[in-house]
């Protein structure tokens, strides 16, 4: 009795095994039939993507019809587009604005740029140019910007109505530390503020680390700043020099870099 119980349990496991091969061989079947199906049905549906991607990038109406150029003095927008490589009549998708503000930061006038498409038809330049605050001298003349950086040869013709960029060598120029162009930036600020005084100035000397000796364009003496503080130290040297109004020149220069004073060394006066 036990046997036959044995027996008629493994008909029931050979029973289910063979119901999951059947159920294995049918899911395996289904597939099959469904990527037969597809495979069918994606002739038609790449055919309509490839002629939609075809308008896309073909068609006219997606053509470049207009290039604007905002932000430009120094550089005309002609010579940025020039630089761009753009012209009307390319396709707007196949525009690379990344690439072309790659290639447009190139240029020594240009501080920042962002090119971005407006479709359809329409691409905008916006470019921010680097302003002269200073001159220096490495072989040749170049402008230095606000930033402290060094980013154009002065070319015949240039302005050159900005304070000379002395007491740096050419290493530190050239590959200034971030203290040094953070440095040189207060410079560059302490000359605007001089020239919002009308005071213009015709040097500004790095003489020591923590001392800036600035030259007016107008007063010959010699204005040692030392460093930080400007505004409380061009207040006092102003009213020192409302003080000596008409005896300038009897001035060989003014130390202000002491606190609430100011140490002035007058010219030999010749019998």
């Amino acid at each position: 009795m036990q046997l036959k119980v044995y027996r008629k349990d493994n008909r029931k496991k050979d029973l289910g095994r063979w119901r999951r091969y059947l159920l294995r061989f049918g899911a395996l079947a289904g597939f099959v039939v469904l990527g037969l199906v597809l495979y069918r049905l994606s002739g038609p549906v790449l055919i309509a993507a490839a002629s939609l991607r075809d308008f896309v990038v073909e068609s006219d109406y997606f053509s470049v019809r207009e290039i604007q150029v905002r932000g430009g003095d120094m550089i005309s927008g002609n010579e940025i587009v020039t630089v761009a490589g753009l012209s009307k009549g390319m396709n707007i998708w196949k525009i690379d604005p990344a690439g072309i503000e790659r290639t447009i930061a190139k240029h020594p006038w240009v501080r920042r740029v962002l090119v971005h498409r407006e479709f359809p038809h329409c691409v905008t330049i916006d470019v921010e140019e680097r302003t002269p605050r200073a001159i220096v001298a490495i072989r040749k003349l170049y402008y230095v910007d606000a930033d402290g950086v060094i980013f154009k040869e002065v070319q015949a013709g240039d302005k050159m109505n900005y304070p000379m960029l002395t007491g740096l060598s050419t290493e530190q120029l050239t590959k200034p530390d971030p203290m040094l162009r953070k440095r040189v930036r207060e410079a560059m600020r302490l000359g605007e503020l001089m020239a919002e005084r009308s005071h213009l100035l015709s040097e500004i000397h790095f003489d020591r680390p923590d001392q800036l000796v600035v030259y007016t364009a107008h007063q010959p003496m010699a204005l040692r700043m030392g460093w930080g503080d400007w505004e409380d130290k061009l207040a006092r040297l102003e009213r020192l020099l409302a003080l000596w109004k008409g005896n300038e020149a009897r001035l060989a220069s003014l130390d202000v870099s002491f606190r609430d004073q100011i140490v002035a060394r007058l010219r030999r006066v010749e019998n």
